[in-house]
């Protein structure tokens, strides 16, 4: 496991600010935040790169803040793969096994084996310049794992590589969780991966954790509009509190029971797409508003429409739909066209910062 407490690095402009994170055993931590946020800045402190200013790095209970890179006992795969372009594969995968000073015999042997589950053995007498982008992660991924490290630092790995290559990749880094047991700190800036391989996720922004908590939890509840951003929230509504609810440029949001929120305060709806419904049909009352829009936008992807609306008081929501949602309505989508719509209590949250 991997505990950090109060890690602070300067590094010129930039700085790590009383960072605290936990990486549990045999758990998958995503860390997530735009780029320039000191996502790799704090993976290169943990593997032992850059120094803390201030603070502890504890590995297995053990105090390694000052330790150097090879007694953390850690393994390393960065987007760009670092493999040595003039090794084998077999001889990559080996290196780190040879400079440990195991023989040639057990190191044949564990190379073998690892290259067999992550099923690359045919790519063991070829160098890194002769292999696909996904072939070369795969090894990168293969040569960090055959030294039997307690914890996994992922960097962007999928962030290179095409979208096919990169669903196969994520399904494999959930198998190699899954079966190895092994503790990850997986670093990316994009959901899908985060929401796909995570345990927790950390969300990080201008080098500060902001929150930590299990996906859903991150969703259902984030801490701030930051937060809320950052997970994919589109639907950010301003308004103030009143006594018959939430009063914003949409309308009147009737606010959950559960929800405290008092009078005369300015708070933000944080809305998902996916809360947003086109022609209403929960009759459980689980509404928090229905009305007509106005669709003013439409963007279609291979398997979503993606759809921005208007009322005639300026206000705005975006919501989306899968191909097959869109082709059971009742009617054709089409911008211009007044659609009814309702914001579904499920996944809505308030806020007030």
């Amino acid at each position: 496991m991997i505990r950090l407490e109060d890690i602070r690095v300067t590094l010129g402009c930039f700085s790590l600010d009383r960072v605290n994170l936990f990486v549990g055993r045999s758990e998958c931590v995503v860390l997530l935040g735009p780029t320039g946020t000191g996502k790799t800045v704090l993976l290169e402190t943990i593997a032992g790169i850059h120094r803390p200013n201030s603070g502890r790095l504890l590995i297995n209970g053990e105090d390694m803040t000052r330790a150097r890179p090879a007694k953390r006992g850690l393994g390393v795969v960065y987007q760009d793969y670092a493999l040595f372009p003039h090794m084998t594969i077999f001889n990559n995968m080996g290196y780190g096994l040879k400079v440990r000073g195991i023989s040639a015999k057990k190191i044949a042997m564990r190379v073998k084996d690892m290259a067999g589950f992550l099923e690359i053995s045919h790519l063991l007498d070829r160098r890194p310049g002769r292999l696909s982008g996904g072939e070369q992660q795969r090894a990168a991924l293969a040569r960090a794992l055959v030294t039997k490290p307690y914890a996994l630092l992922l960097d962007e790995p999928l962030s290179a590589l095409d979208k096919a290559t990169r669903n196969r990749l994520r399904r494999e880094l959930k198998r190699i969780h899954e079966e190895l047991g092994i503790s990850i700190l997986h670093i990316t800036h994009d959901l899908t991966d985060a929401f796909f391989l995570a345990d927790r996720i950390a969300v990080m922004e201008n080098g500060k954790i902001l929150q930590a908590d299990t996906p859903e939890k991150i969703l259902s509840r984030p801490a701030s509009r930051t937060v809320a951003r950052l997970v994919g929230i589109n639907n950010l509504i301003e308004g103030r509190m009143t006594s018959q609810g939430l009063e914003t440029g949409i309308g009147i949001l009737r606010v959950p029971a559960g929800e405290h929120l008092p009078a005369g305060f300015r708070a933000w709806a944080a809305i998902p797409d996916w809360a947003v419904h086109l022609f209403p049909y929960d009759k459980g009352n689980r509404y928090l508003w229905t009305d007509k829009m106005r669709i003013t936008e439409i963007n279609i992807t291979d398997q979503m429409l993606r759809l921005r609306l208007a009322n005639e008081n300026g206000g705005t929501l975006q919501t989306r739909l899968s191909r097959r949602e869109a082709a059971a309505l009742p009617l054709s989508l089409e911008p211009g066209s007044s659609v009814p719509v309702g914001i579904h209590e499920t996944g809505v949250s308030f806020l007030l910062s």
